[in-house]
Order: structure tokens, then sequence, then C-alpha cells
């Protein structure tokens, strides 16, 4: 049989009597020697002319984002703890600065110096002072760096996808995990009681307090249409804090007077603040007093009672002959006799109406106001047979020790209902009032919270689905994450000065 060419038999016949061949020089094998030599000799003049040379960016996992781009030369602004000239004093010290670069809590720190007030979210324990078990990560958002990436690109750092907070917020096991640090959490939003309560921010920023969550409830969620727990003014027990008396239902019926030649409807009494984000305060003067005047005599439509302020109200009632004056004088009767004349009148108009005394007027007008009138001689401009309507119908009335300190409590009206979300009404121009406030046409009773529930909202802020155009409904565009409401500085009321001189209309 024929001997295949190149076989393992012919070849190694070729190495017979020679074992030793791999002794013999060859330029390859000499080559190689010197690659590695030289690749060697490289590496270690690389890494001891680093420290003196090098630049800090070929540790860079990437560009900075545009919000960071003037950082792009500056690493140990970020990851600090090192001093980047120092020098490293052997392996030792350059391991322990090298934990130094990439300690999180290093450049948590570092990122508050610019980002000042942007603490962790309320289950992150190491930043909001309380020492509990586990101290810290509870739901795997332990840094800032656990939401907000950076070294991804040029463009501008993404905002966290609403995936970033179902992780924890879709989790019953991470919501329960976290459930110790939220029941320690201080905040100041607290209840005032098991139906809530309002809290004054001050600028005239009245927040609502929901009650406690109920005991065991996980909000455990997939998204905002799909178990998102409902607002807190849907809590057992909510009510609105505002003492302030008002019937809406009322309001909306046939037999109201028109104002303006229009029937009374939403927009008559709530109307948008200049950029439309939020409503007006409802105000008494530019709301309310076309149809409830506070006139104190029919005889004079030019003499009303203050509203608003209750010392500038009991002042009135005890200067009320020097008003009556001024109101005769402002009618065009200007002969002395004739004015003296008219203000008899009008005190004997008074009289006859059971006032003799401040004590009278102050108790008339805060408390019980005219008797029922049915002989419809002395009608209110909506109808009723009563002329003279008491601040207390509407407003809670705390009546002084003497009799003649009454003062109304000013009414709390909240302005922002959601504690832990934004809304405002500007994306929300195309709905109609009733869309969302339906409940108003039927409410009898202020306590009753008039505002859309979340199940409501989910009709429209859910993905696309059964033919239905999706509105956004992620995370970011309700909450966020830093936010927080601080109480406002408590300053010392003062009670105003009352008139202690009885005003005599005895002629």
């Amino acid at each position: 049989m024929p001997e295949i060419p190149d076989s393992q038999k012919k070849i190694s016949k070729g190495y017979s009597g020679n074992l030793a061949y791999f002794r013999r020089p060859h330029y390859l094998r000499s080559l190689k020697f010197w690659c590695f030599a030289a690749t060697l000799t490289l590496c270690v003049l690389g890494v001891l002319g680093f420290d003196k040379w090098g630049s800090q960016k070929v540790f860079s996992t990437g560009r900075l984002s545009q919000n960071h781009a003037h950082l792009e030369d500056r690493c140990d602004t970020c990851h600090t703890g090192v001093d980047a000239k120092a020098g490293w004093d052997g392996v030792g010290d350059a391991l322990v600065k090298f934990a130094k670069i990439g300690s999180l809590e290093a450049m948590d720190a570092a990122c508050l110096k610019c980002h000042a007030g942007s603490g962790l979210h309320a289950p992150q324990v190491r930043n909001i002072g309380l020492n509990l078990a586990p101290p810290a990560g509870l739901v795997h958002a332990s840094s800032c760096a656990s939401c907000h990436r950076e070294h991804a690109g040029p463009h501008r750092m993404a905002l966290p996808s609403s995936q970033t907070c179902t992780d924890c917020h879709g989790s019953v096991s991470k919501m329960e995990a976290s459930r110790p640090a939220q029941a320690q959490r201080p905040t100041v939003l607290q209840a005032a009681g098991n139906g809530g309560g309002a809290l004054d921010l001050g600028g005239g920023v009245i927040v609502f307090l929901p009650p406690a969550a109920p005991a065991g409830a996980v909000p455990a969620f997939e998204s905002f249409a799909q178990g998102h727990p409902g607002f807190g003014y849907e809590r057992p027990g909510a009510v609105d804090p505002d003492d302030l008396k008002f019937n809406h239902a009322r309001h909306f019926r046939s037999d109201i007077p028109k104002l303006n030649n229009a029937k009374l409807d939403c927009a008559s009494c709530h109307q948008p603040e200049a950029d439309g984000a939020f409503y007006q305060p409802v105000q008494y003067e530019k709301h309310c007093q076309e149809c409830h005047s506070l006139q104190i005599q029919q005889s004079l439509p030019n003499l009303h009672i203050p509203h608003g302020d209750s010392q500038k109200v009991r002042l009135f009632l005890a200067g009320l002959e020097s008003s009556i004056e001024s109101s005769v004088r402002a009618t065009g009767v200007k002969e002395p006799v004739a004015v003296s004349n008219r203000v008899k009148e009008e005190k004997e108009a008074l009289r006859q109406r059971g006032l003799f005394s401040l004590e009278d007027l102050q108790k008339r007008v805060f408390l019980q106001g005219d008797p029922q009138d049915v002989s419809g001689e002395r009608l209110m401009r909506s109808g009723k047979p009563k002329f003279l309507t008491e601040c207390a119908k509407c407003h809670t009335v705390n009546a002084g020790g003497n009799g003649l300190e009454m003062a109304v409590q000013a009414p709390q009206i909240p302005k922002r209902w959601l504690s832990k979300g934004a809304f405002n009404h500007l994306p929300h121009k195309a709905s109609a009032c009733i869309d969302c406030h339906g409940a108003a046409t039927k409410s009898k009773l202020t306590s009753d919270i008039l505002l859309p529930t979340q199940q409501s909202c989910t009709e429209c802020h859910q993905p696309v689905a059964a033919g239905k155009e999706g509105v956004k409904f992620s995370c970011q565009n309700c909450h966020h994450f830093h936010s927080s409401y601080t109480a406002p500085p408590l300053e010392a009321s003062s009670r105003p000065a009352v008139p202690s001189t009885p005003l005599k209309l005895q002629p």
C-alpha cells in the first residue's frame, strides 16, 4: 500500500535522530519572546506613569450627558474621596482609593452639593435620619444613580421610566419590606382627624391632609390603570375640612335668580387663574355679593356690613350711627336738620326691628339674622322673606366671653387636594366641569368631597385599548420623586381690640 504524503508517520521520520530540534534557533521564536517582553515592559511603565501623565478618561464608561457636559474633565466632582495627584502608596492604598471612588454614599453627597434638598425616596432611611434595620436600600433605590443613569451618551439625561417605579411598587414583597420605614417617616402630611384635615402653607395655598390609610393595605400595582390605589381623599371617612356652609345643589335649582341674565353654573363662581393651571379662590365680593347682600337697612342701599374681617364688623356696628349719617349724606341730603331727622328715622327703624344696643346688633349680625317676615315687605334678592341673614348661616362664629367679641372663623378651603401627586387643569380644558365634578349637582353638604375618583381618571389615562385613544399615564406625569411639603412657620396670633362702649340707639 503506497504511503500517504505528509502522513504522521512520514513527518515523524524527519525528526529521527534529532530529538533536540526545539533547541535550534529560529527567528519566529525569538520574535515572540521580544514581543512579550516589550508588551510587559510597556504595561509596567504605563501603570507607573499613569499617576503623573495619565488621564482619568481612560476609566470612563461613556460620555457625560448634556446636563453634566461641563464636568467632562472633572471626574473628581462626582467621584469624590480621592486626590488624583496624591499618588498611590502601594497596592493597598490604590484599592482603598478605588473603593472610595465607587462609593455610592460619596457620590450621593456630591449630587446634593448641586441638587440641594433632593433627598432619597421614603424607604431610603439612610438619608432621612431614621435608625432602622436594614438601614438602606430597602427597595433597591439606594442611591441617586439607581434611577439617574449617567455616562450613557451626550444627549440629555433621560428621566426614569415608569418601569423604574413599578419594579418596586409592583412588588408586594418590596412594598412590605419598606413598610417599617414608611410608618416612621417624619412628615407634615398627617391628618388632623379621622376624616382628614387641612394645612395652610402660606401664600393662599391650603392643602388637604388625607386620613390615615387603612391598616394592612399594601399599595402594590402595575400601572395607573391597573391596581393603582385611590387618591387620599377617597379613603374611608374622608370629608371636606372646610366649615363654610354651602349647598351646591341649591344653586343649580331653576328658581335661583339669573346672574348677568344667565343661569348659574360652575363657571359663575369657579374661574381659572390667568395661566389656567389652577382656579381662583371663590370670593364673597366677586361671586356672592350680587345675590347675598350685606345691606343692613333696606332704605340705605349703599350701607353694607363689611365682610371678611370680624374686627371691622364690630367697629362698623359700634359706629353705626356715624355710618348711617354718612350714608344719608351720600344720598344727596345735605341740610343739617334734614340729615338729623333722617338719621332719627333710620334709628327708629332699627329699634322697630328689636335693635337697641351694640350687643343686640352683634347678636343679630353674627348669630341670629332678622326674624322671618312672611309679609314679604323685607325680601332678600333671592326671594327669601328675611332681609338680613346672619354670618352663622354660612360661617362658624366664635362668641367671646362678654358677648361683644364675636368673631367669624376663617374658611379653610383646600386649594390642593393631592398630597402625593401633581395636578393642574390646563391640559383638561377640553373637558366640562361636570365630567369630573358631576357629584356637585346633587351635593347639599360642605363635607362632601366633589372630586374625581382615581378610577374615573383611568377612563382617559390608560394605554390605547378598546378603540380609545390613551392619554399619558406614566408615573412622571403626576409624581415628583423628590418633592415634599414643609410646614409653614407658626406665628402667634393676636386677638384684635373690641369696642367696649355700648351703642345707644335710643332718641
